[in-house]
């Protein structure tokens, strides 16, 4: 019954973000993924995260996390590659011209990441994306915009209590999202559900790029990756990551 009940749930909240997705007229496409991520994508409504975090824009987020190794996420495993890892970005709108600066894009993925650390039992996320440090200059689907490398800290979303009913329907609604806007991946809410650990939501180094796109006066697209740790192989795989397997496509 409660999966019905959850299906039914998924169904209305996707409806209304491929409404907004229609109403902004731009989404993102994720090309070509390497084996190691699951090749396919959740598609998020951010504009009431957003709000709470005093953003008053409407967007999506789409996104998607390491690939299964024994019918889990390898974004819960902490020794896989990648541990806490996400490829994604958002699109949004303001109802006025934007005038940010280059690091309040980063507030974004902030409020992202404590909704999200939030929903996995952290009561008290804690995290720190530093700054943006420009790198290049880009043309993305005909926009301008511009590349961007980031080092921080946040804290895992593995730890060490019992996960609530809230996250497990949370979970199989957005396995259902999954697969329905990509038919085949057969996923399941229990694949996004780490095992418990006697770590708990232990502090973490992280660093990414991120790409601030331009499309007009109010409306934006940022592409985002990251990984845990600061090192330059890794930085070299974000980097064509970024910038060869996610698309801007008009709706």
């Amino acid at each position: 019954m409660l999966d019905k009940v959850t299906q039914l749930v998924a169904r209305r909240v996707l409806s209304n973000e491929l409404k907004l997705q229609k109403k902004i007229g731009y989404k993102l496409v994720f090309k070509n993924l390497p084996k190691d991520w699951i090749d396919g994508y959740a598609l998020v409504g951010m504009t009431l995260t957003w709000h709470s975090y005093g953003l008053p824009i409407r967007g999506l987020n789409y996104f998607t996390v390491g690939s299964l190794k024994n019918g889990l996420s390898s974004r819960f495993i902490m020794d896989s590659d990648l541990y806490q890892a996400w490829l994604g970005g958002y699109v949004f709108q303001s109802k006025k011209r934007l005038y940010w600066h280059s690091d309040d894009y980063l507030r974004l993925a902030e409020a992202d990441q404590e909704g999200w650390l939030r929903h996995y039992g952290d009561k008290a996320p804690g995290m720190d994306f530093g700054t943006l440090k420009k790198v290049d200059e880009l043309i993305v689907s005909g926009k301008k915009a511009q590349l961007f490398e980031w080092v921080g800290v946040t804290q895992s979303d593995v730890g060490n209590i019992d996960h609530s009913l809230l996250l497990k329907v949370m979970s199989d609604g957005m396995a259902y999202m999954m697969n329905t806007l990509t038919p085949g991946l057969k996923l399941k809410g229990k694949n996004f559900i780490p095992k418990i650990s006697h770590v708990t939501y232990q502090e973490l180094a992280i660093s990414g790029y991120m790409i601030l796109v331009n499309i007009n006066p109010t409306t934006k697209a940022v592409f985002y990756v990251c990984m845990v740790g600061d090192n330059k192989p890794d930085h070299l795989v974000m980097k064509r990551l970024i910038t060869k397997h996610i698309q801007l496509a008009p709706i």
